[in-house]
């Protein structure tokens, strides 16, 4: 058996061949905690130290790091708008290995290609994550391996801890753990071990409780370093995390930073190693440098087709806290979103947690844009316009008063249809018009983009294309449409009965609405002017002309009455 078993050499990488498939979620669960090991302690004999050290990080922070940050969130937004393009080609080289699985493929190539799948899906799909480890365990019976069950077991027992199962994830270790363990699997087992009782500390309600599990994760932290090679990626990474535990921040910086000058990280390391040391900045206070190293995981999480973001979300909630809430809703809704499409349950109810609160955040900030806009840009020029058109309407009724009793009642009602008419459109064109500035900003920032990015081609395409004017012009259809139906629900039907028997109107896909019915809709509404009816709705002054002499064929009886008749319905 042994000869089918590469043994890694760091907790988080496959072992390809016989044993695949028991890499472990280091990058994701060490640091997701709410109550990281690195916030546990302080130790009072390394604050002096501490301070100066911040200090100077701080003043390099002010000359080096503002732009580079900047450049990251600008990566960061990149990455989030192709992730479909790159989860796409990272679904293509799983069904890659998919299709090397032969029917009469031996049962030992076989267990190892479930384990390369099995690894493949750790942060992408928990669900098919979990078939190829019940895949393993069936063809580890099979076999009748020892090492294969363990290997399968330890599998089983990661997929029930990240699904939050903790007590069925014990009772796989424990199985294992009862049996004589492959010196190679080590290094797993003590890594998931460490990883529950870390994880168990942070929801534990009694304080004995998490006093021990405390205890249980430093037991097993030290198990891990025991059986790495010093000087490798895990060690180190380990042994930072040891340091911090105990609040010697600097030093823990120190040991990454050290690996860092001497060692190349690798492109699958860069997320673990990135969001470690945003932990360690976050427990020194230095927001910068937190922020920088979230970004730098988040890329790195983004370009392997990471779905379990981590760095995302933590970068979302510090955006948020720094009042960004356009950056935190997008990050919180990319991560959300990839979340619920790789079936990660546990991490979807994470971000639920906070994504409402960003959520409700970003639609006050909307919304006193929205106001701030209407009090400056639309308010004066919408209610100037359609105070004329109330005023005109009101006093074509005042003239038709008859007798005093009788036309002052249908006074009153002309009033009351006229105060629902303005208040319906102006409250519908207030909302359009503030839409149509958030429209027009948001294309002014894909414009600025485009300039910044030197891409010439591409704005003037924008800028040329009449797509953004005719979405505006079907928007402001549509509200039209809305709004006036809302206000004359029965007006196409008593159109009808004013026109020739068999006559039916024919709307576009999605409309309620033709041009016909829209000019009548003006008529009703006291514009009569061709001229002010065609500026209105942008049309052209030969299409209402047509449009209401075509009317006014159709209609019965005296054709010269019909829109007399429209203005009374």
């Amino acid at each position: 058996m042994g000869q089918h078993a590469t043994k890694h050499d760091k907790v988080g990488q496959s072992v390809v061949e016989g044993g695949g498939g028991v890499s472990v979620f280091f990058v994701l669960e060490l640091r997701t905690s709410r109550k990281s090991s690195i916030f546990a302690k302080s130790n009072k004999k390394h604050m002096q130290r501490l301070n100066i050290y911040m200090v100077v990080i701080a003043l390099l922070m002010l000359l080096t790091s503002c732009g580079t940050t900047d450049t990251l969130i600008a990566d960061v937004d990149a990455l989030i708008n192709e992730r479909g393009a790159i989860q796409e080609k990272y679904q293509e080289r799983i069904d890659s290995v998919y299709s090397t699985i032969l029917q009469d493929m031996p049962d030992v190539e076989r267990f190892a290609s479930y384990g390369q799948l099995y690894d493949m899906y750790r942060e992408y799909n928990i669900d098919s994550q979990l078939h190829y480890v019940q895949e393993r365990l069936s063809l580890a019976d099979k076999l009748g391996c020892l090492e294969y069950k363990q290997a399968a077991a330890l599998n089983m027992a990661e997929v029930m801890m990240r699904s939050g199962m903790y007590y069925e994830a014990a009772q796989y270790m424990d199985d294992v753990v009862n049996l004589p363990l492959e010196n190679y699997l080590r290094p797993y087992y003590f890594h998931l071990r460490r990883t529950m009782y870390g994880l168990l500390s942070d929801f534990a309600i009694v304080e004995s409780d998490r006093q021990l599990y405390d205890s249980l994760t430093h037991i097993y932290r030290d198990s891990i370093m025991y059986v790495q090679p010093e000087g490798s990626f895990v060690y180190e990474l380990v042994r930072a995390d040891a340091l911090a535990a105990e609040g010697r921040y600097i030093d823990a910086l120190e040991v990454l930073e050290t690996y860092d000058s001497i060692h190349a990280i690798l492109p699958e390391d860069q997320g673990i190693f990135s969001i470690t040391m945003a932990q360690i900045y976050r427990a020194m206070g230095d927001v910068e440098a937190e922020k920088y190293h979230l970004a730098l995981s988040a890329c790195s999480d983004l370009r392997r087709a990471v779905r379990e973001y981590v760095a995302l979300r933590e970068l979302a909630k510090l955006l948020y806290q720094e009042g960004d809430i356009d950056h935190a809703r997008l990050y919180m809704q990319c991560a959300i979103d990839d979340a619920n499409a790789g079936g990660l349950r546990g991490r979807s109810m994470e971000v639920a947690t906070i994504y409402p609160i960003i959520e409700s955040a970003y639609q006050r900030e909307a919304d006193l844009r929205v106001k701030l806009l209407y009090l400056l840009n639309i308010s004066i020029g919408l209610i100037v316009v359609f105070m004329g058109l109330f005023l005109c309407y009101y006093a074509r009724q005042r003239t038709k008063l008859a007798t005093l009793n009788k036309r002052l009642h249908k006074a009153n009602i002309d009033l009351q249809q006229s105060n629902q008419i303005t208040t319906v459109y102006v409250g519908r064109y207030m909302e359009m018009a503030s839409m149509l500035i958030d429209r027009f900003d948001n294309w002014r920032k894909t414009l600025h983009q485009y300039v910044k990015n030197d891409n010439i081609k591409q704005l003037k395409a924008e800028v040329g294309s009449q797509k953004f004017t005719q979405e505006q012009l079907n928007a402001f259809y549509h509200n039209f449409d809305e709004a006036f139906l809302n206000i004359f629900p029965d007006f196409v039907d008593q159109v009808k009965e004013l026109l020739v028997e068999g006559v039916e109107f024919r709307m576009k896909n999605g409309e309620r609405l033709n041009t016909d019915l829209r000019v009548l809709c003006c008529i009703r509404l006291g514009i009569t002017d061709s001229v002010q009816i065609a500026s209105f709705l942008r049309y052209s002054l030969s299409t209402i002309y047509n449009s209401r002499t075509r009317m006014r064929n159709l209609a019965r009886g005296d054709r010269d009455q019909f829109e007399q008749k429209i203005k009374k319905i």
